[in-house]
């Protein structure tokens, strides 16, 4: 118990370091890096008034909402226009912005390129998701609540119970329930379907699910890294002896996947992942792989940070996005936004 104590306090002091290192006025810049920029072939129908990288704004056609756009007019411009020697590029070719300023795949339609900018990207977004973790005071709540309720699940003696339940009356699942458990709470099979999210979306110049699945894969990976450090520190020993018990990283990626899902996709998507999420820990108990403190710290792990991660991508106001406003008489704000 102490361990898990010592090890909870040392997470959180890291996160709080993680967090001052953000600018102060987080507020101002969450609006600022939440908004959209839509790439799309649209765009190269849109007439390109401003100056080699500086952010337009454009009406796409049939897109009831305002987009921004990093233009680069020369490659817009026909290859008569572009002067003697001038490199011949498609008119719909659009300098890629980087990733806080668009929505979306980098290079819409070319996939490898965009494939490529995303691997480049990656390591700038989880650090950008990392101290969004930090610094959101739902996700330090939830991460201290694991593990108060880990230490207090521990203490009650409520562990011991649970495993003396099971040692007269044995596993309460058949074979095939240990194996949808398994395969549903594994964060491979987490990692495989955010990844075929993200590679259909950016094939298919899905911006919008493009960042939903950039944020799942993101969240996974900080949730796995922040079980895998709680494991190497509390070393607490699982009832099939495994001396890296507390956590269940099962369970803490089931809800992480859930939350995640749920913040993006609403209650249709996010229910059905949320009993599964439960099953998940309910199997783990049953199969003898974790204590019953073990699964309900990672129950509140992963939602804590699946939350956090979904919130940073999605910068709503009163159900509506803040974007930067940029005026083409001049000046510039910020606004809201809403799809109608």
């Amino acid at each position: 118990m102490r361990q898990m104590a010592a090890s909870c306090m040392i997470v959180g002091l890291l996160l709080l370091a993680g967090g001052c290192g953000a600018p102060g006025d987080r507020a101002m810049q969450a609006a600022m890096q939440g908004y959209g920029v839509r790439m799309s072939p649209d765009l190269a129908a849109a007439p390109m008034t401003a100056a080699e990288g500086q952010l337009t704004r454009t009406d796409a056609a049939n897109d009831p909402v305002n987009w921004l756009a990093w233009a680069n007019p020369e490659a817009a411009k026909p290859e008569t226009e572009q002067g003697e020697g001038a490199s011949t590029q498609p008119a719909a070719a659009l300098k890629a912005a980087s990733w806080r300023e668009r929505r979306g795949p980098a290079y819409p339609g070319d996939f490898w390129r965009s494939f490529g900018r995303y691997w480049v990207d990656l390591p700038a977004t989880l650090w950008d998701d990392t101290v969004a973790t930090a610094t959101n005071p739902w996700s330090l709540a939830g991460i201290g609540a694991a593990g108060a309720a880990g230490i207090a699940v521990a203490g009650s003696d409520a562990d011991r119970c649970v495993g003396d339940h099971y040692t007269k009356r044995g596993p309460q699942l058949s074979h095939f329930g240990d194996m949808v458990g398994d395969i549903g709470g594994n964060p491979g099979t987490h990692f495989a379907i955010a990844g075929a999210m993200l590679l259909t979306s950016m094939a298919a110049n899905d911006a919008e699910n493009y960042e939903k699945s950039r944020s799942l894969i993101n969240a996974l990976a900080i949730n796995g890294v922040v079980t895998l450090g709680l494991k190497g520190l509390a070393r607490t020993r699982a009832p099939n002896r495994d001396p890296f018990g507390w956590p269940s990283g099962h369970t803490s990626s089931a809800f992480c996947f859930a939350t995640v899902m749920h913040e993006h996709y609403g209650p249709l998507a996010g229910i059905p992942l949320f009993a599964l999420a439960t099953f998940v820990a309910y199997e783990r108990v049953d199969a003898r792989n974790h204590d019953l403190s073990d699964v309900v710290s990672g129950a509140l792990l992963g939602m804590a940070i699946g939350h956090a991660v979904a919130s940073n991508h999605k910068t709503k106001f009163l159900g509506m996005d803040v974007v930067p406003y940029v005026d083409p008489r001049g000046g510039i704000g910020v606004g809201l936004a809403k799809r109608w």
